[in-house]
């Protein structure tokens, strides 16, 4: 026969075999198909940051002059309503050529908004009516979705003929200096995870392609007698092979498609993706399309390199030669190597070593699962039957089931290291005590400061106020700037400091080379300078954790009678309060009086942790892993179960010859529960020690100690024996039809 022959016979021969064979096709096109689709995700991840930067660029404006063009009064703040961010975009023109935005046709007039698409939802399915208060002005128009940085942005165009604090904006399209969703170190550990989530996806196409290998095996024996040489058996593998592979490849191309029309309503990192986003270069499309079926045939013709197919029969090894240990550790040794040298996260050479030697770490898992599961089952002796049934299946193959385990245990052990790592800052930047919880604070410039704290002190409910007048203080010889300086009322000072005995008229520094008598220049936001002099010896300084001193960052404090005479009026002023009546929407209602002042006027509020970009950056970054690790937990699962379910079927006759020899079902089910689970206990201990060395090691990009996140290894580890439960529990039913008695029957 001619190549071609070869190959449309193996193609017969994948699809023609009746049932069995469509059930191996199935299940290789669900396998293969996952894989595509994931694969297909990761091609897509430049396109998605490309797409970003486009839409960051369109929208970042420009203040250089540009002749002609009558400059926009630009300015950007944010409100939250019950969580969610909203940014104001207050835009004030001085002339008929001024610049108009991205996403609409004209600019907003005063007291008219443009909404963002899902902004206007959010406003349409409001039924409080808290939120439409804070949006200054009528909406009369929707900014154009793909002019929306993400497509689950709150933004809103505010047209104003009144704008202070303003930026001169004379075009849109600069090059901006905005920052990156995570900063250097963080986004090491993502590219680490990036490969982490990766990894098993490949290990799965291999498994996959090795269903149906006995099968397979009497199938070429048959053609062996026939008369088929060796190099025509190895095209009909392959094409045999190929069947699965293009199935898995067409419904993982169906998956992504359907993933990417929906793609819009997942949250990523806190931003969106769009559908066009999810668009793989053509490039990484094509090596898809090349590896996959390259893999699964290369795979096909490794699990034939033990097995010889001869006329009268198939010949397997019994006994697979020993493997050796020396090249398994040498990923291992070569991570190590890279990672150990503290060449820090701000370098390209220290990122590069740390993800290099983050991989070669996880690759040594693979690398040595096999070997130590081999040397274990070796040393095992005696047990109950099921036992000693896994332990003699182990001893006859202990690859197939590595391989498997082997996947699931590179997302275990970077699963473990990075959200150690992970945990460990967050635990470090968050923590805002019980006594900030429910508390907002409120931050006014110096213009509308009085009418705001008294919009803010008439809420219903409003109480336990603390109240800071900030401003700059310098010693008169040595200009601006020196220190934090404010000024507060002896309960606020009593409240955010350790002082004790306040009297109006006292005065507060961390320092003491502030002496009585001290001239000093008090600096607010006009930028004037007041002549001061520090009427009293300053008492010690010391404010409390987590207070509104520590929020300012105070080290200079004055009570009112001490700064008598000072005009204060245009310095901002911080007001700390608590709502009483325990109405959840108590920070929305605080939000609602000062929407008046809106760009004047921030409201912050705490809810028992720290409500910071630092410490939302790392929930993002833990919980895509966590849920990443989770999702190919699940893949190793199926891949699990796929593997267990062909082993039913290709050894239902000596599942049978067991019954018959009076081997209760139930012992076959609990010896394949021991087949399954002792490869992956051993994995979880492998994949627990390597993701702590791997936390140890990259404790320095955060220049902090190791904390290791147990709740997060035990929840990892007890959905992989969830997961061996599940799968062992599933192959009942083959195992009961399986060992039947007419199964030993032959013709």
């Amino acid at each position: 026969m001619t190549g071609r022959e070869d190959l449309l016979l193996g193609f017969r021969l994948a699809v023609g075999g009746g049932r069995g064979s469509i059930v191996r096709i199935v299940l290789s096109a669900v396998g293969v198909g996952l894989a595509v689709a994931i694969l297909l995700v990761g091609a897509s991840a430049g396109t998605v940051m490309e797409n970003r930067d486009q839409r960051v660029h369109a929208a970042s404006p420009r203040h250089e002059p540009v002749p002609g063009v009558a400059p926009l009064n630009y300015s950007a703040t944010k409100t939250d309503f019950r969580g969610q961010a909203i940014a104001l975009v207050h835009l004030q023109p001085t002339g008929p050529t001024s610049p108009i935005p991205p996403g609409v046709d004209r600019l907003p007039a005063p007291g008219e908004v443009f909404l963002s698409p899902k902004l206007e939802e959010l406003v349409a399915s409001d039924t409080s009516g808290l939120l439409r208060p804070r949006l200054p002005g009528e909406p009369v128009g929707i900014i154009d979705a793909e002019a929306v940085l993400n497509p689950n942005d709150l933004v809103a165009y505010v047209g104003t003929d009144e704008l202070s604090g303003g930026i001169a904006t004379y075009a849109f399209g600069s090059d901006p200096a905005y920052e990156k969703p995570f900063e250097q170190g963080v986004l090491s550990l993502l590219l680490v995870g990036l490969f982490v989530l990766l990894t098993p996806v490949f290990i799965f196409i291999g498994t996959v392609s090795r269903l149906g290998g006995a099968s397979r095996d009497r199938r070429l024996a048959a053609l062996r007698l026939a008369g088929s040489s060796l190099t025509q058996l190895r095209r009909i593998t392959a094409a045999e092979s190929l069947v699965g592979a293009v199935a898995g490849m067409v419904a993982g191309t169906a998956l992504f498609l359907l993933f990417r029309g929906a793609v819009a309503d997942f949250q990523v990192f806190r931003f969106g993706v769009y559908p066009n986003d999810l668009t793989p270069p053509w490039p990484l499309v094509a090596l898809i399309v090349l590896v996959v079926p390259a893999l699964t045939v290369a795979t096909a013709w490794a699990a034939q390199r033990h097995t010889v197919a001869e006329p009268l029969g198939v010949v397997r090894e019994t006994t697979p030669p020993q493997r050796r240990l020396w090249w398994r550790l040498l990923p291992i040794v070569g991570g190590i190597a890279l990672i150990a040298p503290d060449l820090g996260v701000a370098s390209e050479l220290g990122r590069i070593a740390l993800i290099g030697g983050a991989v070669l770490l996880m690759l040594g898992i693979p690398a040595l699962l096999p070997w130590l599961l081999e040397r274990v089952v070796s040393r095992i002796k005696g047990g109950p039957p099921s036992f000693q049934l896994a332990i003699r299946r182990l001893r006859n193959d202990s690859g197939t089931p590595s391989r498997v385990v082997a996947g699931l245990c590179v997302v275990l052990a970077g699963a473990i290291g990075l959200q150690s790592l992970l945990t460990g800052q967050a635990v470090l930047t968050a923590g805002y005590e019980d006594r900030t919880a429910g508390r907002a604070t409120v931050h006014a410039d110096g213009p509308v400061a009085d009418r705001a704290v008294a919009a803010v002190r008439a809420v219903p409910g409003a109480a336990d106020f603390q109240s800071m007048r900030s401003m700059l203080v310098g010693a008169s010889s040595a200009g601006y700037a020196l220190t934090s300086f404010a000024v507060a009322d002896c309960a606020t000072i009593e409240a955010a400091t350790t002082a004790a005995g306040c009297r109006d008229g006292d005065v507060y520094a961390d320092t003491t080379s502030i002496q009585k008598g001290q001239s000093m220049q008090l600096v607010d936001n006009d930028k004037r300078e007041r002549p001061w002099t520090v009427p009293v010896t300053p008492r010690p300084l010391e404010v409390k954790p987590w207070g509104l001193g520590e929020q300012l960052g105070v080290s200079f404090l004055a009570t009112p009678a001490a700064v008598a005479g000072v005009d204060l009026a245009a310095a901002p002023v911080t007001v700390s309060l608590r709502g009483t009546t325990g109405n959840p929407d108590f920070v929305e209602l605080v939000r609602n009086s000062v929407a008046p002042y809106s760009g004047q006027v921030t409201v912050t509020s705490y809810n028992g942790q720290r409500a910071s970009d630092e410490a939302r950056m790392f929930d993002d970054a833990r919980n895509i892993l966590f849920g990443g690790a989770l999702l190919v937990l699940l893949l190793a699962g199926v891949s699990l179960l796929v593997l267990a379910q062909e082993q039913v079927r290709e050894r239902r006759r000596a599942l049978g010859a067991l019954s018959a020899t009076g081997v209760p079902v139930r012992v076959i089910v609990r010896s394949l529960l021991w087949q399954n689970g002792i490869p992956l206990l051993l994995g979880i201990v492998v994949a627990t020690a390597t993701g702590i060395a791997v936390a140890a090691l990259g404790r320095r990009l955060f220049w902090e100690g190791l904390y290791v996140d147990w709740s997060a290894v035990g929840m990892l580890a007890a959905a992989a024996v969830v997961m061996v439960l599940l799968v062992t529990a599933s192959t009942v039913p083959s195992v009961r039809s399986a060992a039947k008695a007419e199964n030993l029957r032959t013709e």
